[in-house]
């Protein structure tokens, strides 16, 4: 006879029966225990292969990327970015950094709630610049000299850029105040499928004009545009695009109770191209189509000079004729600038 307690019963027939030992009842929870050990470890192995070839393509110039690198070699690769997707890149000007792999971690705590107002630092633009330029001419005994001031500011996000521009004029010949002017503009661009965005911006300024036989005129010029752009994008500092507009024009006389309306169609030309590390060109054309069958051209390039990460000195040309201004004839000017960014 055997105690209870026997890991062996004997039955009827001959056979044995095995009583499951305390190491037995242990086993399914060994097996899931090592199934749940190789997934992690798969998990980590596909995060270290993500991680190769993910990460920043970082420029010389102090910009980066986050993205996918695609194709690298010692002259340099192909960059898969967020914002701007494919992108080529040379050793020279940017290197590739690979992601480190995440540490396994247990879900953090969501963080409470705040009940207070929404943080002001979504409206503060992601880029600024003050600009200075002027000039001073001497010309068969008149003198002239001009001096303006520039406001811009950019509001970047995945899909959509804001550029506001503020600017002043102040131009005197032989003492005497020959202009006055202030405008502003509005431009908004909202990607729609790369390379493909829309476009919608505001212009206004505010100034005289003689025009005999009548006395000094103040007016206020208003022009909204809307248009579909192709925008190619060469580097992260780099980019050109192309856009067909309609516009639209009013010319309101203050001081007569008057208004004026046009319309036309233009194209834009844009490209902003760093050149060397230090050296950038900024140009802008504008080509109008009126109403009546005119032309008109409005032109701007700057070429300019980084002293420092925020001061740079440049060269600014401007050719307007038949544009959205009321100066008789050809506008061309060439002046100096200075630009503090921020």
């Amino acid at each position: 006879m055997r105690c209870p307690s026997s890991p062996r019963r004997r039955l009827g027939s001959g056979a044995t029966l095995l009583k499951p030992g305390p190491d037995a009842l242990n086993r399914p929870t060994q097996r899931a225990g090592r199934r749940t050990a190789v997934a992690a470890a798969l998990s980590l192995l596909a995060l270290a292969a993500q991680a190769q070839t993910r990460g920043w393509l970082r420029y010389g110039d102090g910009n980066v990327l986050s993205g996918e690198l695609v194709e690298q070699s010692a002259a340099g690769g192909v960059f898969n970015a967020d914002r701007f997707g494919r992108l080529n890149f040379t050793s020279a000007e940017a290197r590739f950094e690979p992601a480190p792999v995440p540490a396994v971690q247990a879900r953090p705590a969501e963080p409470a709630r705040s009940t207070g107002p929404a943080s002001s630092s979504a409206w503060l633009p992601t880029t600024w610049a003050i600009g200075l330029s002027g000039y001073w001419q001497r010309d068969n005994g008149s003198i002239s000299s001009d001096a303006g001031v520039d406001l811009d500011a950019t509001w970047k996000r995945p899909r959509d850029e804001v550029q506001m521009s503020l600017s002043t004029d102040y131009k005197v010949v032989d003492d005497e105040v020959a202009s006055n002017e202030q405008s502003g503009g509005l431009r908004w661009m909202h990607e729609l499928r790369s390379p493909w965005f829309t476009l919608a911006r505001l212009q206004a300024k505010r100034s005289t004009f003689t025009l005999d036989p009548l006395p000094e005129l103040d007016y206020l010029l208003l022009q909204a545009t809307a248009g579909l752009g192709w925008r190619k994008q060469w580097s992260a500092e780099s980019y050109s695009l192309v856009a067909l507009n309609h516009d639209r024009v009013a010319l309101n006389l203050l001081n007569r109770d008057v208004t004026l309306r046009t319309h036309g169609t233009s194209v834009l030309i844009e490209n902003h191209v760093r050149l060397l590390p230090r050296v950038t060109l900024a140009s802008t054309l504008y080509v109008y189509r009126w109403a009546d069958g005119s032309t008109g051209v409005d032109s701007q390039a700057e070429v300019s000079y980084d002293l420092s990460d925020r001061v740079s000195v440049g060269l600014r040309h401007e050719y307007r004729k038949n544009a959205v201004d009321l100066t008789l004839g050809v506008y061309n000017r060439l002046s100096l600038t200075t630009r503090v960014g921020f």
